[in-house]
């Protein structure tokens, strides 16, 4: 019994998941390649396990403060985008793309959990993972198409069509599941995270596989480029993300940060691997992976040590 709540432990740390899936994809990317074409299946899986734990009535609470889901979802979905790729697009064109797709991207499932660390909103933050999930496959190509679509090639209906699969589809089944067999869906929620985090590994260690090549070739300068302009963004995420919304108070502040800044970076992955396979691209996408993890720390020292943003 011991031994599966420790392997549960392990399953379920995102740290670890993440770390061995980087090196295995790296050191023995030959074995592991072949896994890449079942990122999409794994990443529906992922979406449809978010929409079993989503409860709609609670979205549909939300939506009495209209004003403020649709102005933060504007500026997340359609507004930052343009303004990060053409800032990157004037200081460093390598990472435009790399940063427009990323900027692009909704909020990943895990900013409630950091919105509850931090002292914002957590059901606040699920809100806003929801909706800029399910406008994601409408919101993203049309997006890339519009900032980029003149120096490179961008089939939006091809991208539409992919997120659409991969995102739709799932919370469809999902709805359909909770309204038919609600009891069965309780019983097997305990191994959600476990299989989301897993299947999150499969899809970061078979896209590290395919770029293994040129990791290992950028490692003499350009990787530090990439990782010092990562690091750039998300701290300009974290100040941006928190000035947005001056006219909210400070709990709502935090969490519209959290949610601009921690970004769904695994479906970053999968929409440059399958539409966009280029190192200078995929490599810095994969990156997202260090600023993503790391920055959370310093942010909550800030917030609940130095009480620069004090929570009312």
């Amino acid at each position: 019994m011991r031994l599966l709540q420790t392997v549960k432990k392990i399953l379920e740390s995102y740290s670890i998941v993440i770390t061995t899936s980087l090196l295995l994809g790296m050191f023995f990317s030959s074995s592991i390649a072949f896994l890449a074409p079942y990122s999409t299946p794994a990443l529906s899986v992922i979406f449809f396990i978010i929409a079993l734990q989503v409860d709609l009535k609670q979205i549909i609470e939300y939506f009495k403060d209209f004003r403020l889901i649709a102005i933060v979802t504007s500026l997340m979905l359609i507004v930052f985008p343009f303004v990060i790729y053409y800032l990157t697009n004037w200081l460093y064109p390598d990472l435009a793309l790399a940063f427009l797709i990323l900027a692009a991207m909704p909020t990943a499932m895990a900013a409630a959990l950091v919105a509850g660390v931090i002292g914002g909103r957590p059901s606040l933050a699920l809100v806003f993972t929801v909706v800029t999930s399910l406008l994601a496959p409408v919101t993203v190509p049309l997006v890339i198409q519009f900032a980029a679509g003149t120096t490179v090639a961008v089939n939006s209906i091809d991208i539409f069509l992919s997120l659409g699969k991969v995102i739709f589809i799932p919370f469809i089944v999902a709805e359909i599941l909770k309204w038919l067999w609600p009891k069965a869906v309780g019983i097997i929620e305990p191994s959600f995270k476990s299989v989301s985090m897993v299947l999150l590994g499969l899809i970061f260690m078979s896209t590290v596989a395919l770029q293994a090549d040129a990791i290992f070739s950028d490692l003499s300068g350009g990787i530090l480029v990439y990782l010092v302009g990562l690091f750039i963004l998300f701290i300009g995420l974290h100040l941006i993300g928190y000035f947005a919304v001056f006219w909210r108070d400070q709990r709502d502040r935090l969490t519209v940060t959290v949610c601009l800044t921690y970004m769904n970076f695994i479906l970053a992955l999968y929409l440059a691997q399958n539409f966009f396979n280029q190192p200078n691209i995929v490599v810095p996408i994969i990156l997202t992976v260090l600023p993503w993890s790391i920055l959370v720390i310093p942010f909550k020292f800030l917030v609940k040590k130095l009480n620069f943003f004090p929570v009312q």
